[in-house]
């Protein structure tokens, strides 16, 4: 089942110095804006319960799903791979907090 991303609150997390939110949901694309980047998260094939690619679309092994302001490079157009992990922030927000918040308030969240 897929949720509506107006509707979750999410948590804030941090993939290589981006700020990013993070839900264990799958999210319903049609309702995420066209200004964030939507991608799913893959757990390792072992079920380690390490996230280890961002990618379009994850069928199998789905982690969760993170919203971005910025774009991650997909290599081969196919995935993004989570070297250090993710970093999950001590801090929650809506879509819509996100969307309102600054290059300052991102850099406070992290540090």
């Amino acid at each position: 089942m897929m949720i509506d991303a107006r509707d979750e609150d999410f948590k804030l997390a941090e993939i290589d110095n981006v700020v990013v939110i993070f839900t264990n949901a799958r999210i319903d694309r049609d309702t995420v804006p066209f200004d964030l980047y939507c991608y799913d998260v893959r757990e390792s094939e072992c079920f380690s319960g390490d996230p280890v690619t961002l990618e379009k679309v994850v069928s199998i092994n789905h982690w969760g799903t993170i919203l971005s302001k910025k774009p991650f490079p997909l290599e081969d157009d196919a995935y993004y791979p989570l070297k250090d992990g993710i970093n999950y922030l001590e801090e929650t927000c809506t879509m819509d907090e996100f969307m309102e918040m600054n290059p300052e308030d991102e850099m406070d969240v992290m540090s």
